[in-house]
């Protein structure tokens, strides 16, 4: 098993000419959250972007072009956004490998320099798979790898790599006996201990189990290789 952390930067300067086209309306991108295809062909991601939602929404209009449905929340000071849209073949070809290849992506992917859409991204997995996933993007865009490690990094670790904020909610929700069988409390009774949105509480809860189960599953993968 081998993790690498590298920043790519396609070619063109954007993986989807709607990212040229926030730039040109004043919407930044800082991080993505969430990113994958659906079955129907289309794609769906959750976007940390610069703005209040009320900035942003008044900078992605309805009708962009392939857009499909749109979704704005804001979270522990930050703006999230959702999007479901149907990509180019460029946006698919750096997406797919995700998909097809057996590897962890280790969320967010940040955006280190928004003016030309390059992205740190770190993968875990098997070193054929990572090392097809890389030579993938070497076709379409610039990629440096920054990182490459034979070891993975513990749950602990990747606990103690939560914000503050990711801890504190799943902490709550440990405490309320959300992860009792069955269940002691809902998403609406540990957003009023917290004092946020019911949906805050479910976003930042899917994106934390996703983080620590991703940890388990390739540490358990690395056990047994």
């Amino acid at each position: 098993m081998k993790r690498v952390t590298y920043v790519v930067t396609p070619h063109r300067g954007y993986f989807d000419p709607t990212e040229r086209w926030c730039r040109e309306n004043d919407l930044r991108f800082e991080a993505i959250h969430q990113i994958g295809l659906l079955e129907d062909g289309t794609v769906k991601a959750l976007l940390e972007v610069a703005g209040t939602p009320p900035q942003v929404r008044s900078n992605v209009p309805d009708d962009l072009s392939r857009l499909v449905d749109r979704e704005l929340s804001a979270e522990d000071g930050r703006t999230m956004l959702q999007l479901r849209y149907e990509p180019t073949d460029l946006n698919r070809r750096f997406i797919e490998p995700f998909h097809t290849t057996g590897v962890i992506v280790q969320y967010p992917i940040v955006y280190v320099d928004p003016d030309r859409s390059s992205l740190r991204t770190t993968v875990t997995g098997p070193d054929d798979d990572v090392q097809r996933l890389i030579e993938s993007y070497r076709e379409l865009a610039a990629l440096t790898v920054e990182a490459v490690s034979n070891s993975l990094p513990s749950v602990d670790q990747r606990y103690d790599d939560l914000t503050e904020r990711q801890q504190e909610v799943l902490e709550m929700a440990y405490e309320h006996g959300y992860y009792d069988d069955p269940r002691g409390a809902t998403y609406e009774e540990i957003a009023a201990e917290l004092d946020c949105s019911a949906s805050s509480v479910g976003q930042i809860l899917r994106r934390t189990e996703s983080t620590l189960v991703s940890a388990t599953v390739a540490n358990r993968s690395h056990d047994s290789s």
